[in-house]
């Protein structure tokens, strides 16, 4: 893992992921796992497609969340049956989810994106807050947790 990050960069590489191809969750891991180094292999990405739309368009959480707890998993979670460390890493991702809740009313992707169709370009970039709040959490929890420094120019 790395000693400090570049906020602005995240965001940057963040938007350009979102709006060249990826979905907001795809986006928010690839992104988190580049400038974290977390190790995190491609096929994370493979397994984080199916989140976009509230898992599916099955009316739960917003895939930028979901992909940014991906993150907090790799780095917070556990791997062995009845590890505690389960707890902490809870408790992180209902601080992402309710950053995102704090700024948006709710973390439900329905929730969030009801004023807009989905080829609505100003439903892109509403949802590129979105995306943006995740990644800023996550730095936010790094810093404060891990130490990893957050250079904000």
């Amino acid at each position: 893992m790395v000693k400090e990050v570049n906020l602005n960069k995240m965001l940057s590489d963040a938007t350009e992921n979102f709006t060249t191809g990826f979905m907001c969750s795809e986006s928010v891991l690839e992104v988190l796992n580049r400038h974290y180094e977390l190790g995190i292999g491609e096929e994370a990405i493979a397994l984080s497609t199916g989140f976009p739309y509230g898992f599916g368009d099955g009316g739960n959480v917003c895939g930028a969340v979901a992909g940014a707890t991906m993150c907090l998993g790799k780095v917070f979670g556990r791997t062995v049956k009845g590890d505690p460390a389960f707890r902490k890493c809870i408790d992180l991702v209902r601080e992402l989810n309710d950053d995102v809740a704090k700024e948006y009313v709710s973390s439900i992707c329905p929730e969030l994106i009801h004023d807009y169709e989905f080829t609505d370009p100003e439903r892109k970039k509403f949802c590129t807050g979105i995306v943006h709040t995740c990644v800023k959490s996550f730095a936010k929890i790094m810093e404060r947790e891990c130490g990893v420094a957050v250079v904000r120019e």
